[in-house]
């Protein structure tokens, strides 16, 4: 494998889209040369070619004499932290033909992934097909035995899917979808050519099966009910078929392999497997823990059910996370846009999207967005993509550094300015007057039993699964509601704001300035006696954060602010 680097030294990796190109040229390979392999070559969106590793290849025969060649790559994803890293994904390839009768089996076998890909026996038949066999249903009157009947060559390429749709179902666990053609293979090739290896006017249908997710919405760059392979992958597979079958010309048949081997039966059960009789070739793509695994990606709130996608622009995975993070944020304020939507949530993490996801129950999972500490631009992106009202749900730490002028939330690139709130709290040294006119722009919310936690402004990068364990046993304890945001505070802190209630806001002021934490920070806030100066100082905080995210569209977004409690309730929220 061909081991490529990134500017800043860390390993590449090679996308779904490229594995599967991989894949499904190694299978067809596979399926014309006797010989084992354990790289191919990929032709990548750029022009450039890349090697990557086989994993496995195999071959078995159905009882009808159909061969099935099948190549196992799994997926490496270099430095880049990436869920489907490790994956494998399969292709399987055969050749329908005359002489191989395709009916309906009433109960036919599903694959074994298992013995699929540890089968090295190119003779190997699968005996579980045996039995299988004795009760078949025809799909037409029509019997296509050894080519005697001409009606195969009126099957098209439309009818045909449903032949094998019928025929295949079970064995590929009722997943089958058909998704490309490429037409007369050998036209597509050679114009013109005299090479008659390969029959004129055969078809390359392509589908897929389990693992592979399928669109049920619109805004994806594929129609609903196709397998969720996008457009740059699709040509990839299709560049490196063509290019295989080209390799197979200039090779003559692999060195003759094809002309003097497949025309003599190869395996127990195997028929004459002439591939001067082809009608179709079809291959068949499929994750076996694709579905599993897509439960850990956004998938599904993008519209893309029971598996992963097949994605890739460039064909690597480039291992810096802030660009995946930022082409998720533009893909899902794409789909809110090609949808009609123009209003969404967007948190700093996803803690804080769980927290806001049972805050806004009447919103679908699609209008949440992590934006991580990328605040500038996603809300520069959502102005492109038309969002006109933006919900921010975050807590203390992260709104802080909004509302002191940050665009960008991550300790590398800002600091949590405590000296910011000082100055906030210095305004009200000599507030007297208890019942004075507060600053209307807000309203004061439930709160709950437990104290905003910022989790140390580490939301967007450090999340361990450890991390979202801890955070998920805390998210459904004592959900009970108080009007005194002292309460707003955990169970060992409730009796220091209650005991230490400070009237002299310079003994706060001294306290907020040299506190270690934002979460330090906001219990000595709490534990401000006068209850009207304690509302408009974080007022302040969160109109200020409101004002800096509108300013950087000049006012076209309009933003409410949400400040979160650690237990995921509102504390207070904007207009």
């Amino acid at each position: 494998m061909d081991l490529l680097y990134s500017k800043g030294g860390l390993k590449k990796g090679f996308s779904t889209g490229t594995v599967s190109a991989g894949a499904i040229k190694s299978s067809v390979r596979y399926y014309f040369s006797k010989k084992k392999f354990e790289t191919i070559s990929v032709d990548m969106p750029g022009g450039e070619s890349v090697n990557i590793d086989v994993a496995d290849l195999s071959c078995r025969f159905l009882k009808n004499g159909t061969k099935i060649s099948t190549a196992v790559i799994q997926k490496f994803s270099g430095d880049d932290i990436d869920v489907t890293g490790g994956i494998k994904i399969y292709a399987d390839f055969m050749i329908i033909g005359k002489k191989n009768q395709y009916k309906y089996i009433k109960k036919s076998p599903s694959i074994n992934y298992s013995n699929n890909v540890n089968n090295d026996n190119i003779s190997n038949v699968n005996d579980n097909d045996n039995d299988n066999y004795n009760d078949l249903k025809g799909l037409s009157s029509h019997e296509y035995d050894n080519g005697s009947n001409n009606d195969f060559d009126k099957i098209n390429a439309e009818n045909i899917k449903d032949y094998l749709k019928n025929y295949f179902n079970e064995f590929y666990h009722k997943k089958l979808i058909f998704y490309d053609i490429i037409e007369n293979v050998k036209n597509q090739i050679i114009q013109g050519t005299d090479f008659n290896l390969f029959a004129d006017n055969t078809d390359f249908l392509f589908s897929s099966a389990e693992g592979i997710g399928v669109a049920t919405k619109h805004g994806l760059p594929v129609n609903i009910g196709s397998p969720a392979i996008n457009p740059v992958p699709l040509d990839m597979i299709k560049k490196n078929v063509l290019n295989e079958f080209k390799n197979i010309i200039l090779n003559d048949g692999y060195d003759g392999y094809i002309r003097n081997s497949l025309k003599s039966d190869i395996g127990k059960n195997a028929k004459d497997v002439n591939v001067n009789d082809a009608k179709f070739f079809l291959s068949v793509l499929y994750i076996p823990d694709g579905e599993d695994v897509s439960k850990k990606t956004l998938n599904s709130r993008l519209g893309i059910e029971g598996g992963l996608s097949i994605l890739g622009t460039t064909g690597y995975v480039i291992p810096i996370s802030a660009k995946a993070w930022l082409d998720t944020i533009k893909s899902s304020l794409l789909f809110l846009h090609e949808n009609n939507i123009d209003i969404c949530v967007f948190t700093p993490g996803r803690f804080s999207e769980k927290c806001a996801i049972k805050i806004f129950k009447n919103f679908s999972e699609e209008y949440f967005i992590e934006i991580g500490d990328f605040v500038s631009y996603s809300i520069r992106k959502a102005a492109v993509y038309g969002i006109k009202n933006i919900i921010l749900a975050g807590q203390f730490g992260k709104i802080v550094k909004i509302s002191q002028g940050e665009r960008n939330t991550n300790a590398k690139y800002s600091n949590l300015n405590l000296n910011y709130i000082g100055e906030i709290i210095k305004k009200y040294f000599n507030y007297k007057n208890q019942n004075n006119n507060l600053n209307n722009n807000y309203n004061q919310k439930n709160t709950d039993t437990n104290l905003y936690n910022n989790l140390d402004n580490n939301l967007s990068e450090s999340f361990t699964y450890h991390d979202e364990e801890l955070i998920d046993n805390n998210f459904n304890r004592n959900n009970s509601f108080d009007n005194n945001l002292n309460n707003n505070i955990s169970n060992l802190e409730l009796n220091y704001a209650f005991e230490n209630e400070i009237s002299d806001l310079s003994e706060i002021y001294e306290k907020v300035i040299n506190s270690n934490t934002s979460r330090e920070a906001f219990l000595y806030i709490s534990s401000i006696k006068n209850g009207n100066v304690k509302k408009e100082i974080i007022n302040e905080i969160l109109f200020n954060a409101k004002k800096n995210i509108e300013k950087i569209n000049n006012g076209i977004i309009k933003c409410k602010i949400i400040l979160l409690s650690y237990n995921g309730d509102k504390i207070f929220e904007t207009e």
